[in-house]
């Protein structure tokens, strides 16, 4: 348990979700259950995407059982760019930690990025084993690869779950219109000087429908 202090960062839990109604409510539960014990200053948004399931209904169940859970609805499937975007926006914590709703990532692992906010202003918690297959794991290499390149910047695991210092969403306005739009905050606050970090962790694999990026 993290004990309450002032100089720990108050923290944004975010959850984009789409058509996750197998796991939405465990991990919403699991979110609130660890971060109540916690000590820290937070709030949990989630964020459906225009879900064709129970996604949305199973969400508005699990806020109103449960406290700090606030609930928004993107007008029909805008997509997993502009679900973050808007996820980005309405947090107001002083860090956003965005996580997935599909049980491959731990709400846990937050707890590991915390204290490294000390030093960092942005923490990516980058998978050791991906689970992908020979394809996608190309795609996912050459889109990591793409920003050492291009801009001599290392954006580690891009597509991750990381905890953002809320201060860099405000600062700069991201271009992009497709998952390389994570990326690219990560290229823009590492050439404007903010200090970006990474922590391995291992993730389980999907455990039902399918991912939406790199």
């Amino acid at each position: 348990m993290i004990t309450r202090s002032s100089s720990l960062p108050s923290v944004s839990v975010c959850f984009p979700a789409y058509n996750e109604e197998a796991t939405i409510e465990y991990v919403l539960t699991e979110a609130h259950e660890l971060l109540s014990a916690s000590g820290l200053n937070y709030e949990i948004l989630v964020c459906d995407d225009g879900s064709s399931d129970r996604t949305r209904s199973i969400v508005e169940t699990v806020a109103a059982r449960l406290s700090l859970i606030r609930v928004l609805h993107n007008p029909g499937n805008q997509g997993i760019r502009a679900t973050f975007e808007r996820l980005y926006r309405e947090s107001v914590k002083d860090f956003v930690f965005l996580n997935s709703t599909d049980r491959q990532w731990e709400t846990a692992v937050l707890f590991d990025l915390i204290p490294l906010t000390a030093r960092f202003d942005i923490v990516i918690a980058t998978r050791n084993d991906k689970h992908y297959g020979p394809v996608r794991r190309l795609v996912s290499w050459v889109f990591n690869l793409m920003p050492v390149v291009l801009f001599g910047v290392r954006t580690y695991d891009a597509g991750a779950v990381k905890l953002v210092r809320r201060e860099i969403i405000e600062r700069f306005e991201v271009v992009s219109r497709s998952p390389f739009s994570e990326a690219e905050r990560l290229i823009r606050a590492a050439r404007a000087g903010y200090r970006i970090a990474a922590y391995p962790v291992h993730v389980a694999e999907r455990r039902t429908g399918r991912a939406r990026g790199v």
